[in-house]
């Protein structure tokens, strides 16, 4: 699997982790979020350590659009945040979780999509295969 199929393989297991944890008895909310929690953040980790240095290292023109996803990742992170904080039992907890949950499913479908499409134009496929190496092993470490 290459670097692309992989993030967006990420991404739509956290999509589906969400959709989960907003019809989910309190309980199991619990465990989704914390799952959640270390998706979210072990893909910030692997875009944000390998990926995006890597296309503002050899495709500068990525750069305005890798800024916008990382303002949109601290705004998701953010999101998360205020959710922890509230009761998994509570029908703010409920909507919280589904505007996290369209707003993850928006940035996957326009922002984190942008740049993994110019990406897919713009890497061969020695470094696609390079960088998804990267990224199994860099998952693998902080597992």
């Amino acid at each position: 699997m290459d670097v692309i199929d992989l993030i967006k393989q990420k991404y739509q297991k956290i999509v589906d982790l969400l959709s989960e944890l907003c019809s989910a008895d309190p309980q199991k909310r619990y465990i989704l979020f914390n799952q959640i929690t270390q998706e979210m953040n072990l893909l910030a980790q692997l875009e944000q350590q390998i990926l995006y240095p890597f296309l503002r290292q050899r495709y500068p023109s990525n750069d305005k659009q890798i800024k916008i996803n990382e303002e949109e990742y601290s705004q998701i992170q953010q999101f998360l945040e205020e959710l922890e904080l509230l009761s998994p039992a509570s029908k703010e907890f409920t909507r919280k979780a589904s505007d996290i949950y369209n707003l993850v499913k928006s940035y996957r479908q326009e922002k984190a999509d942008k740049v993994l499409l110019e990406a897919s134009k713009c890497l061969t496929n020695i470094e696609r295969q390079q960088l998804s190496h990267e990224l199994v092993e860099r998952q693998d470490f902080l597992r």
